[in-house]
C-alpha cells in the first residue's frame, strides 16, 4: 500500500459570527425581531428606543457635534446612528400617531414564554460545540408554527436543509446528527420533517420500537393514513386485541409539536410590508407602526469617549456593548432595505396581481429576483420567510407570489393560480360524491385549459391540506 502527499486548492466559504448574526436578523419574523430588539434594549446601555422630539432641533445638534469631531478621522461616525439618515433610502419610520404611542396590540396577545424561546433555551443547555449550537439555533428559528422543519423537494434553491448545509458549511451527517438532537428536546418530535418522523421519533423515546405500533407507522404508514386496517392487519402477524392496542397507542401519540400549551394562542398575523396606491403604481413600505424604534444613546457614548474616567475593563465593556448595539442598528436597516427592495421587484412583475388578484399571477421563482437585485438567491428565500405583505387583495405571505409555471392553452399560469382553482372546484363538489383527483384533472383540461398530471393535483391537495375524495365524503366539512 503506498502512501503520498499532495497538496490542494479548496475554495471554502467561512462566515463570521457577525455574518450569521445578521443572517439571523434578516430571517426574524417581525414579532421574533421585536422580542429581539425589546430585549437588546434591556441588557446594552448603548441601545434606547426613540423618543418624541423636535426633528429640526435634533438636526442642529448633530450638526453641532460633527462639526466639533470633524478632525477626528479615526472615530466612528456614531452620530450616524442617532438619527433618521440610515433609515432614508425609500424607508419612512416617522409615521407614528401620537395619541396611540404608548398602545401595542401585540401586548394583548403575549405571553411569558413563546415556543422557539423554550426550544433556543433548551438548545444553549444542551449543546456545547459552538457550531452546531449556531446551527441548532438556525434550524429552531426555521420551524413552522407546528414545530416542523418544512423541507421544500420541489425546489432545490429554497430547500431549508441545503440553505442550512451550505450557509454553515456542514455534511448532511452533521446535518442529521444536530436534526436528531433537536427533535429529542421538548416537545418530543419538534423539528421532524413530516408527521411519520414525528411518531417514530416518540416511540423511540418511549422505548416502543419492538411494538406494533412502531411497526405500522415505520412500515405501513400509507395504508394507515388511508384507513386501510385491513391491508395492514392482513400483512403482518397480529391479533384484533393487539391490533387495537396498536392504533391507541398512537392515538396517544401528538402528531403537532407545537400543539397544546405551546399551541397558536390567536391567529394574529402583522404584515412586514404595506402596499399603498399612488395613481397608477403601487408604492411598498415598511409597516413600522407599533414597532420599536431604536437608536444609540448619546449619554453612554459620551462617557466611553471619556476614556481617562475609565478603568481598563469598564473601557472593555463599553465597546463591546457599542459594537453590539451598532451591528444590531445596521443589521435591522440592511433587513428593512432588502425586504424594501424586495416587494418593490415583485410589484414590477406582478403588477397584474394587485389589479386583478389571484388569477392575474404570474409563475414568478426566486432568481427573478435575486439576478435583478444582484443578490443571492437564499438571501431572498432568508428575507421573505415567514414575512407577510398587506395588500388591496388581502394580506398574504411572501412565499404567495413564488409559483412555478404551468402550461395552458392559452399561455403560462402561475402554479398559485393552479392551486387556487383546485381548491375552488373541490369546494362546489357534491359532497356525497366528491372529486378524484383524476375528475379534477378532467375539469382543469376542460374548463380552464390547464394541463397537468393527476399526481400534482394530489400534490397541490395535499400542499393546501384537503383530503382525497375517499375521505372527505366523510370528513369535508371538518377541513377547511
Amino acid at each position: 500500500m503506498k502512501h503520498s502527499q499532495s497538496l490542494q486548492n479548496k475554495l471554502e466559504q467561512i462566515l463570521s459570527p457577525q455574518l450569521l448574526e445578521l443572517l439571523k436578523i434578516l430571517q426574524m419574523p417581525r414579532l421574533e425581531l421585536q422580542q429581539l430588539i425589546r430585549h437588546e434594549i434591556e441588557q446594552n446601555p448603548f441601545l434606547e428606543e426613540e423618543m418624541s422630539e423636535d426633528d429640526d432641533e435634533s438636526e442642529t445638534t448633530i450638526k453641532e457635534k460633527e462639526e466639533s469631531k470633524s478632525d477626528k478621522k479615526d472615530e466612528i461616525d456614531f452620530e450616524y446612528f442617532y438619527h433618521d439618515d440610515w433609515k432614508k433610502p425609500g424607508i419612512d419610520f416617522s409615521k407614528k400617531k401620537k395619541e396611540h404611542e404608548n398602545f401595542n396590540p401585540v401586548d394583548i396577545y403575549s405571553e411569558p414564554i413563546s415556543f422557539k424561546q423554550h426550544l433556543l433555551t433548551q438548545v444553549h443547555i444542551k449543546f456545547g460545540n459552538h457550531l452546531e449550537m449556531e446551527v441548532a439555533e438556525f434550524i429552531v428559528t426555521s420551524l413552522s408554527d407546528d414545530g416542523f422543519l418544512k423541507v421544500d423537494h420541489e425546489n432545490e434553491e429554497e430547500n431549508i436543509e441545503n440553505v442550512i448545509i451550505k450557509t454553515f458549511n456542514i455534511t448532511h451527517k452533521n446535518f442529521e446528527n444536530i436534526l436528531d438532537r433537536i427533535r429529542l428536546l421538548d416537545p418530543i418530535g419538534v423539528g421532524s420533517r413530516n408527521v411519520r418522523e414525528c411518531f417514530l421519533t416518540q416511540l423511540k423515546y418511549k422505548k416502543m420500537t419492538d411494538t406494533f405500533a412502531f411497526t405500522i407507522i415505520n412500515d405501513f404508514y400509507d395504508d394507515f393514513l388511508k384507513n386501510k386496517m385491513y391491508r395492514i392487519s392482513n400483512k403482518i402477524d397480529i391479533s384484533n386485541d393487539e391490533f387495537k392496542i396498536a392504533i391507541e397507542d398512537i392515538k396517544k401519540l401528538n402528531p403537532k409539536p407545537a400543539n397544546g400549551e405551546w399551541g397558536k394562542s390567536s391567529n394574529y398575523i402583522v404584515p412586514d410590508i404595506l402596499v399603498r396606491k399612488q395613481g397608477d403604481e403601487f408604492i411598498p413600505e415598511i409597516n413600522s407602526n407599533y414597532f420599536p424604534e431604536v437608536h444609540l444613546n448619546k449619554r453612554y457614548l459620551d462617557i466611553l469617549q471619556g476614556k481617562n474616567k475609565l478603568t481598563k475593563k469598564e473601557e472593555k465593556f463599553l465597546k463591546k456593548r457599542l459594537n453590539s448595539a451598532i451591528f444590531l442598528v445596521s443589521g435591522i436597516n440592511k433587513r428593512n432595505k432588502t425586504l424594501l427592495n424586495i416587494s418593490e421587484r415583485i410589484i414590477m412583475l406582478q403588477k397584474e396581481f394587485f389589479h386583478f388578484g389571484i388569477s392575474a399571477l404570474k409563475p414568478m421563482v426566486l432568481q427573478d429576483i435575486s439576478n435583478y437585485l444582484g443578490i443571492h438567491e437564499s438571501t431572498v428565500s432568508r428575507a421573505t420567510y415567514r414575512k407577510y405583505i398587506d395588500t388591496a387583495k388581502g394580506i398574504f405571505p411572501f412565499k404567495f407570489f413564488f409559483s412555478r409555471s404551468i402550461l395552458t392553452e392559452e399561455g403560462n399560469t402561475s402554479s398559485t393560480n393552479v392551486k387556487d382553482i383546485i381548491k375552488k372546484v373541490i369546494e362546489k363538489e357534491n359532497q356525497r360524491t366528491p372529486l378524484t383527483d383524476q375528475r379534477i384533472v378532467d375539469i382543469l383540461k376542460d374548463q380552464y385549459k390547464i394541463m397537468i398530471a393527476r399526481r400534482t393535483v394530489a400534490k397541490y391537495r395535499e400542499i393546501m391540506d384537503i383530503l382525497p375524495a375517499s375521505k372527505r365524503k366523510k370528513y369535508f366539512k371538518e377541513v377547511e
